[in-house]
């Protein structure tokens, strides 16, 4: 009973994100549309005992490419217009920001290389696929999240440099 009104309420979620989305004018309002419906998907798919699908549609549909439709967003001629100029204190602190959370990440990503992984995750079937893709690359990858926000904000700074 539980599991068919997380079916069905997943669905109705997912249904009605993707018709606002479709008829949303504000292009920010029709993102996070975007964003409900991607992640009400992986509620489906937990829904269906379906976890690597779930965490999959989390980590690059509702992450990776929800990030860069927000960046594409904020460097559009329009939102220029509507955002104020940042102040030198407002930049400093920004970079400070920025610069902890790269030294957090490291700090992480360098931890996870000693991790092991749980038997009891075997009985999903995926235990082989996540082994190679968190175990033995994990380190890879955290690395590569942190060369992908740095080209992110490389972007951001010369599009800013060129709409100033």
């Amino acid at each position: 009973m539980i599991l068919a009104a997380s079916i069905y309420f997943f669905a109705a979620l997912a249904a009605a994100a993707t018709l606002l989305m479709v008829f949303q004018r504000n292009p920010v309002k029709a993102a996070l549309l975007m964003l409900t419906a991607l992640l009400s998907t992986a509620g489906l798919y937990l829904a269906f005992n379906a976890q690597l699908l779930a965490v999959l549609q989390i980590i690059l549909y509702a992450g990776a490419i929800m990030t860069l439709f927000i960046i594409a967003l904020t460097v559009t001629p329009q939102a220029w217009r509507d955002r104020p100029s940042p102040g030198r204190a407002r930049l400093v602190l920004g970079l400070a920001a920025a610069a902890l959370i790269l030294a957090e990440l490291l700090k992480v990503s360098a931890g996870l290389r000693q991790l092991a992984l749980s038997p009891g995750f075997a009985e999903t079937g995926a235990l082989a696929l996540a082994r190679e893709l968190f175990g033995r690359f994990a380190f890879q990858f955290e690395l590569l999240s942190l060369v992908i926000l740095a080209s992110i904000v490389g972007a951001v700074t010369l599009a800013a440099k060129k709409g100033g």
